[in-house]
């Protein structure tokens, strides 16, 4: 069995083709000449050297180039130091992190309200992410709530920090564009060069490609290498908790599929004990691992799921925003899609720069036609797509804004 389920569907994995999951180039086919090949290379390592330059400044002017010894001055500051680590405070904005201002907070004993306040409003980047704004509300003296309404009018400033997260954004896209280029290319020569298409994964980097390195360690029965990336995967990206739990269950489902393919199954004819066990995956696992064991029992054993809309806007906002990539907060839009698989309907909960940003959501058949087109706006919204209409199988879902984009797939059942 020469077939990998992952959480957007099914490969068909041949040695000299694999299937590109998740970082997009799905349905393009593009071989690209020598000269063009040597021409993304050389776009990737400028942007690549430009992001870099770009990230070490920003990170010597994040927190004053010590984040630790930041939250240090904070936590250790006595009531009579509080004009000193104001001045500390406010001399380091508008480049202090998540993790100072949240220390701040906590320093009632030290820092006023109203100077808490104008540390706080000097750090707009920041206001933007939930998990702050919710932490002054819940923590063991809540900022005023007033006092919160009027942070959360100032998200959406420029400042200087600004400028830096979207020159990162820019190189990071321009590099990103370049490795796709190569690897959709790699993909699509007569030839399929393994190890070539492993490197540009790398290079493109983060854990979305490391699974498609592991994809391609299974396609060629090379499970020595696929076992030594699924066991490195979470201290490489010092996963921790909730993430570390959902990984290992992702990482047992594909264990799993390793031994069926050892012994020779079928995805078509597995046991009561292999169905049993993703069974469980399918109702009480999350993310990756619930959506790979419903992806099979979905395409195989004709089981349905229902995934009900959720129609309570607060929690809606609240879950859209604990579950966001802390990347695309700074490399461009956001979309993500739940239920997948869709039967009905599904949902397209998106996040663009600011309030007056505009994009564009594009639909894309398995053959790359574009089936519809949704023009969205403001920071962050939801679309319902109705499936009904629509053939079962994989769907391509691109937004679009500002000349960033990201791509990820939706399957549509019946």
């Amino acid at each position: 069995m020469n077939l990998l389920i992952t959480e957007t569907g099914y490969h068909h994995l041949k040695p000299e083709k694999y299937y590109l999951d998740t970082i997009g180039g799905i349905g393009i086919k593009t071989v690209l000449s020598p000269e063009e090949k040597q021409q993304a290379e050389q776009d990737y390592a400028d942007n690549l050297a430009n992001y870099n330059n770009v990230k070490a400044l920003y990170d010597n002017l994040k927190d004053g180039g010590n984040t630790d010894g930041t939250v240090s001055d904070v936590e250790t500051a006595w009531p009579d130091e509080m004009w000193e680590l104001r001045a500390e405070l406010l001399g380091k904005s508008p480049h202090l992190s998540k993790e100072v201002l949240m220390a701040a907070a906590d320093k009632t004993d030290v820092l006023p309200e109203s100077v808490l306040f104008e540390i706080l409003a000097a750090n707009p980047d920041e206001l933007d992410k939930y998990e702050l704004i919710d932490y002054l509300r819940t923590k063991e003296q809540p900022l005023p709530e007033h006092m919160i309404e009027i942070l959360q009018q100032l998200t959406g400033t420029v400042t200087y920090k600004t400028i830096l997260k979207r020159q990162m954004a820019k190189y990071f896209a321009k590099k990103t564009d370049a490795a796709n280029d190569i690897i959709r290319s790699t993909l699509s020569d007569t030839i399929m060069n393994s190890q070539l298409y492993r490197e540009w994964l790398d290079n493109l980097g983060g854990i979305e490609a490391d699974k498609q390195i592991i994809a391609s360690y299974f396609s060629e029965n090379d499970f020595n290498q696929m076992q030594a990336l699924l066991n490195i995967i979470p201290s490489l990206y010092n996963l921790e908790e909730s993430d570390l739990l959902a990984y290992n269950e992702y990482k047992s489902l594909i264990e799993m599929q390793m031994e069926w393919k050892q012994q020779g199954k079928s995805i078509f004819n597995l046991d009561s004990t292999d169905i049993t066990i993703l069974q469980e995956h399918a109702e009480n696992s999350v993310g990756t691992a619930k959506s790979i064991a419903r992806n099979i029992l979905s395409y195989y054993y004709e089981t349905n799921y229902c995934d009900c809309l959720i129609t309570d806007s607060l929690n809606m906002k609240k879950g859209w925003a604990e579950d966001e990539d802390v990347l695309l907060n700074y490399f461009g839009p956001n979309i993500t899609i739940k239920p997948n698989p869709a039967h009905n309907w599904t949902t397209f909960n998106y996040k663009l720069l600011d309030d007056l940003s505009e994009g564009i959501i594009e639909i894309s058949s398995s053959t790359g036609m574009v089936i519809k087109l949704y023009n969205v706006k403001g920071k962050q919204g939801q679309i319902i797509w109705d499936t009904r209409s629509v053939k079962p199988g994989i769907y391509l879902i691109t937004i679009k804004s500002k000349g960033t984009s990201q791509s990820v797939k939706a399957v549509v059942t019946k």
